[in-house]
């Protein structure tokens, strides 16, 4: 019966609408598993987290591929480029983590969607892509609007404000070297494959982080109780991924992506409910700029895609 579910919900369909509703609770429930990464923090290492991230969420993978389709599906084609995209996961996961320790829950994702404009940038510098002037001041404005979040030589900076961005170039350039694998393997062997690789990576860092002498960065024995938060973490990332592949079978990426800000509301609402964050003015302006400016960029990257002789 589960197989049987598992196949039906993963059927590629036309059905926009649904691709729409799939995306949106997507979003909604990824914000969950960065407020238990935050409430985990105060106990625990952040590579610790991370690492449970990633162990759980490949049990969760590997299961949902035996459900649904068969053992062969679980060895990735290339298996060196998923190995190091999951490694730029781990690192990008890692940063973010971090910075939950230190900044409100919605600055710090607010900060990390900045990744569409890296993504652009590492487009043109790695992948050769053009960008015309249209998509350069929407970066620039993008970039702007992270400063009013982060605020540096005022009172409101802290280095920890940093560290969303350095999550958002290490998430960007793990898009970018997925977009060279995109199609060659089922979506369900990639995640399984870069959860198995940002796993084994995250254990090498702990054993290593195991000779500090700082909490930061040591392991601890998890209790039954973060060790099921850590579960939740990786039962959290492999649905949300699950639910946004979903997603795009069954409407144009054009489409779902402005309801991947709804993850700023999500995020936004669970801080305020659970930590009593709230965003300042200039946050909420330099939210509302970073939006702007990433929709943008996704429009008109997705117009070039539909007219490539327009100017950029």
């Amino acid at each position: 019966m589960l197989r049987q579910l598992l196949l039906r919900i993963g059927a590629n369909t036309q059905s926009q609408n649904w691709g729409v509703a799939f995306m949106m609770s997507g979003m909604f429930i990824v914000p969950i598993m960065d407020a238990i990464a935050k409430i985990l923090g105060s106990d625990m290492s952040p590579m610790q987290i991370t690492w449970g991230r990633f162990a759980f969420q490949m049990v969760f993978m590997g299961a949902a591929i035996l459900l649904t389709l068969d053992r062969s599906a679980l060895v990735p084609t290339r298996p060196k480029v998923h190995a190091i995209r999951g490694i730029l996961l781990a690192i990008a996961t890692t940063f973010f983590f971090f910075s939950l320790l230190y900044l409100p829950l919605a600055n710090a994702i607010a900060i990390f969607f900045v990744q569409p404009m890296v993504l652009t940038l590492l487009s043109a510098l790695v992948l050769g892509e053009s960008i015309g002037w249209h998509r350069r001041v929407a970066v620039a404005t993008g970039f702007v609007g992270a400063l009013l979040i982060i605020r540096p030589g005022t009172d409101a900076f802290t280095l920890a404000s940093l560290l969303p961005l350095a999550a958002a170039v290490f998430f960007a350039s793990y898009l970018a070297l997925t977009r060279s694998v995109a199609n060659v393997d089922h979506p369900l062997t990639m995640q399984f494959s870069s959860a198995v690789s940002a796993a084994i990576f995250m254990a090498i860092v702990l054993t290593a982080g195991s000779f500090s002498t700082s909490p930061m960065f040591q392991p601890s024995l998890p209790d039954l109780q973060q060790l099921g938060l850590m579960a939740a973490i990786g039962l959290i990332a492999a649905v949300g991924h699950l639910l946004v592949v979903i997603a795009v079978n069954r409407a144009p990426t054009s489409m779902l992506a402005p309801f991947g800000y709804i993850e700023i509301i999500s995020a936004t609402a669970l801080g305020w409910w659970v930590f009593n964050d709230w965003p300042d003015t200039m946050s909420w302006l330099g939210i509302s700029v970073i939006v702007a400016s990433g929709m943008y960029v996704l429009f008109r990257e997705n117009r070039l895609k539909t007219s490539p002789s327009k100017s950029q």
